[in-house]
């Protein structure tokens, strides 16, 4: 196991191993950051999301199936409480560009 992966605390065992997951099987966690453009817009009132979608393969994950989550699902942990490093963040979700 790398070594950047061996210093991340996770809340609970299972979340990471669903977090470390192969990106095409079963369903993923995902932790994105919210970029300013999108919490200005008043989407959110955060600046990070955690869901869990049908894999990585598909990055338009807005247009896929996902669960917005708060809570661990396996321990109950505030999810934006844990998890506040950017070292967890796995992509950024900006607002679209007009065309």
């Amino acid at each position: 196991m790398p070594n950047h992966i061996k210093m991340k605390k996770f809340c609970c065992d299972k979340f990471q191993f669903h977090y470390l997951g192969e990106s095409n099987m079963g369903l993923n966690f995902r932790v994105i950051k919210l970029s300013k453009d999108f919490i200005k817009r008043g989407q959110m009132n955060i600046d990070r999301s955690f869901m869990i979608t049908d894999g990585y393969s598909n990055h338009a994950f807005m247009e896929s199936k996902h669960i917005v989550m708060q809570y661990c699902p396996f321990c109950g942990t505030k999810l934006n409480s844990f998890y506040k490093g950017d070292d967890y963040v796995q992509e950024v979700l900006d607002i679209p560009k007009k065309k």
